[in-house]
């Protein structure tokens, strides 16, 4: 009776999810629940709690979006915990949404009260006024008429409250009946490194630096984005150090001349005058050629800024532990500044001629997808630069010309079909070949992108090699041999 399979493997699912439940109540209930708290990259949070319930959300044709704050790149949590909070709360909100509705996870900043909210709001049933009181309860679904409708164990929300509580966090409800609900996480933010040890090392490397030779002990940071030139300086003067940003190429080498800077953090991006030039300028000038330059940019193209004379680079959006580490390393060389050593732990397969290669934009916000891909295209010879939404590959588009673009058809913000259709209507991008990539390929996706603009279609999950065979029709690059190069 092959019908019964599917029957014994649902049921044993729901019995495994209500046992681990059990458990994890009772772990908070009983005082004996451990918090591992950590460093969390904010976005790559959001993002893996959402591709838990993509599926779900496309099978019901619900459109799933969100909206990250760029001023805060990590948060201190329990990133298992969390991620459990928002995929419960994600997927109530699907499972409660009629097909063709909306839900949407927001992270808002509030500088003010010092928190981080995650909110998550859909257009589904609602929720009558009458039930709010037993939403946190366990074992209890509000309306004993959607049991059946609405599988689950009646556990997830006081999970979702439980947890939140032993974060000293709070949950917020806001809904109405047949328009939909909002609910609101709130979380102080923590610094990290606040408890003690992270900052004792680094302040180890700060004692050095003034010791040594160096007149100013600041760190000038050439950034034209002010909530990226904010973060930045926030994770620097954690470590004690003193900061100072200048919003722009032009003018920027006088600036140095006229701080003297310890350090200099230099954006690639810049208006009017590039960052290639300003980085090109200080190491030509005697007053500012022996000051390490740190280069930190969404372009990866590390190898080369290192023969430009950069003293490390970075690619955004950067943890505030790498950049913390690598400011570190950078006070460790000043007293020898001569030292030639660039490596860290990490290598990167790179082309020696990766300037002549051919430059792909590579259009994707899942990290495991860019990771992969990345890595692989990399290994074959080509120059990458990254959007992680359809108006960054817009922007990237704009400035680069690269000779391909490969655009994700599902990312926040903008997706890839509307990417692709402002990308063919611009004079200066019209031309460029694009491979529309998409997940849960449907029938007429293919028609859709094409129709849109895009060259080839290729659903995931993507073969490698047949990417490659694909991109080939449209650049090709030669690489004999490749040389490994520290990163």
């Amino acid at each position: 009776m092959p019908w019964v399979i599917p029957g014994i493997d649902s049921n044993g699912q729901h019995l495994l999810e209500l046992i681990n439940d059990l458990l994890d109540l009772a772990k908070i209930e009983s005082g004996k629940m451990e918090l591992h708290i950590g460093a969390v990259s904010l976005q790559k949070l959001c993002n893996s709690s959402l591709m838990f319930v993509r599926n779900q959300a496309h099978h019901k044709n619900i459109k799933l979006t969100s909206q990250v704050t760029e001023r805060l790149w990590e948060i201190e949590v329990d990133e298992r915990r969390i991620r459990q909070v928002l995929i419960n709360l994600l997927s109530n909100a699907v499972k409660f949404t009629p097909t063709g509705g909306r839900v949407i996870l927001k992270a808002e900043e509030d500088l003010l009260r010092n928190t981080i909210c995650f909110s998550v709001i859909d257009t589904g049933i609602g929720i009558a006024k009458e039930n709010m009181p037993k939403l946190f309860q366990s074992f209890v679904q509000i309306d004993s008429r959607l049991s059946r409708r609405y599988a689950g164990t009646g556990l997830g929300l006081a999970l979702v409250q439980r947890t939140i509580e032993i974060h000293g966090g709070r949950v917020d409800v806001e809904s109405e009946v047949g328009k939909g609900s909002c609910f609101r996480v709130t979380l102080p933010i923590k610094q990290s490194g606040e408890a003690n040890g992270e900052y004792q090392s680094d302040l180890g490397d700060l004692s050095q630096f003034t010791q040594s030779g160096i007149s100013n002990p600041q760190v000038l940071i050439i950034e034209d984005s002010i909530t990226a030139a904010e973060v930045i300086s926030r994770y620097i003067r954690e470590i004690g150090l003193q900061t100072l940003t200048y919003p722009e190429g032009e003018g920027a080498l006088e600036q140095v001349i006229q701080v003297n800077p310890g350090v200099i953090i230099l954006d690639l991006q810049l208006p009017k005058v590039s960052g290639w030039k300003v980085l090109a300028q200080l190491k030509a000038h005697p007053q500012t050629q022996h000051i390490p330059v740190m280069i930190l940019s969404v372009v990866d193209e590390r190898s080369q800024a290192l023969e430009m004379g950069a003293s490390e680079y970075l690619v955004k959006p950067v943890s505030r532990k790498l950049l913390r580490s690598t400011i570190s390393k950078i006070l460790g060389r000043l007293e020898t500044p001569e030292s030639p050593n660039h490596a860290e732990s990490a290598l990167v397969v790179m082309p020696p001629t990766a300037p002549e290669s051919p430059l792909i934009l590579i259009a994707e916000d899942n990290e495991t997808n860019i990771k992969t891909i990345w890595d692989y295209l990399l290994s074959k010879g080509y120059r990458l630069i990254l959007a992680k939404n359809g108006w960054e590959a817009i922007s990237q588009a704009k400035e680069y010309h690269p000779q391909l673009i490969m655009m994700d058809i599902q990312m926040p913000d903008m997706d890839g079909i509307e990417a692709i259709k402002r990308i063919r209507d611009n004079q200066e991008t019209s031309k460029i070949p694009i491979i529309a990539v998409t997940a849960l390929a449907m029938p007429g996706d293919k028609e859709k992108c094409l129709g849109a603009g895009a060259d080839e279609y290729i659903s995931k999950p993507v073969s490698l090699k047949n990417l490659v065979s694909t991109i080939q029709k449209y650049v090709h690059v030669e690489v004999k041999d490749l040389q490994l190069v520290s990163n």
